[in-house]
């Protein structure tokens, strides 16, 4: 799939037919789905009236140089007679022939370029927590994968995290900087109706504790621990919650910014349509500073 992709430029845009100021490409493909047949596309009409066609809320479309849809297909609707897609066709393989349909209609394309190795963003020599973020979905298995995100470490980090000479507390507030990035990839019942954004972590709070925990040579360590729950920017005060477990070490006389790696688990109550109760889904998350 990655190699199939790799000539396109990629993007994408959320939203509903409603909105106002709909990209034009997205009008169109969307007057093809919910209307009949039109350019770029192999359809046929739609049983029942045009918003009652099997479909999901998925589209993917290929754009020529000028903006101009050449192909277009439902991202998970079965697709079109002869096809196999759900008796043997994976969704990945069905996707991919569909872009190369799509590139086939678009004519020749540059060859490809030559293979990256995959390389996690740094921030050079200054100081950071690079965040892993998993939701365990067992319906939307593409949230398991996890999402990373960089976060420069402040002095006032630094100052929080300095060497416990004895066990003391320390508000999860404080250190709401990293500890924010910490909510679900692609929940999309959480995002603000006007700008179609996902909602933010607004509130970080809980109570830690920062207790030493031992020393190897001239390097020390200690255990940050406790309850951390989170508030999105949503109206309603959504929250969230989870433990959060990091080991820290100093080298030397521990006056440096520590190292940290760490973990949370949580769990995440995403809401289901079809049960008047929440789905209790496990939220991960990992820790490291950087650069190590």
């Amino acid at each position: 799939m990655i190699d199939v992709l790799r000539p396109f430029i990629v993007t994408s845009w959320h939203g509903h037919r409603g909105d106002k100021g709909i990209p034009a490409a997205v009008r169109e493909v969307w007057s093809a789905k919910f209307r009949g047949p039109g350019p770029g596309r192999d359809r046929r009409p739609p049983r029942g009236g045009p918003d009652r066609q099997q479909q999901s809320n998925v589209d993917i479309a290929v754009l020529d140089a000028n903006g101009e849809v050449v192909h277009s297909f439902d991202g998970f609707k079965r697709p079109r007679p002869g096809r196999r897609f759900g008796r043997g066709e994976s969704l990945a393989e069905y996707t991919a022939a569909e872009i190369r349909e799509g590139a086939r209609r678009l004519g020749r394309l540059p060859a490809r370029p030559k293979t990256l190795e995959p390389r996690l963003e740094d921030l050079g020599k200054r100081r950071g927590v690079r965040v892993f973020v998993r939701l365990m979905d067992d319906r939307m298995k593409a949230y398991q994968a996890p999402v990373v995100e960089l976060v420069p470490l402040s002095g006032d980090d630094a100052r929080l995290l300095s060497y416990p000479s004895s066990k003391r507390r320390l508000s999860a507030t404080r250190l709401h900087g990293w500890l924010s990035q910490v909510y679900p990839p692609g929940v999309m019942e959480r995002t603000d109706p006007r700008t179609k954004k996902a909602y933010g972590v607004k509130k970080v709070d809980g109570e830690l504790t920062l207790t030493p925990a031992g020393s190897k040579g001239e390097e020390r360590f200690a255990i940050l621990k406790g309850t951390v729950r989170f508030t999105d920017e949503g109206p309603d005060d959504f929250t969230y919650e989870g433990e959060l477990s990091v080991v820290l070490s100093y080298s030397g006389s521990g006056s440096t910014t520590p190292d940290l790696r760490g973990v949370f688990t949580g769990v995440y109550p995403r809401r289901d349509p079809r049960r008047k109760a929440p789905r209790r889904l496990p939220l991960h998350a990992v820790f490291e500073s950087v650069p190590r």
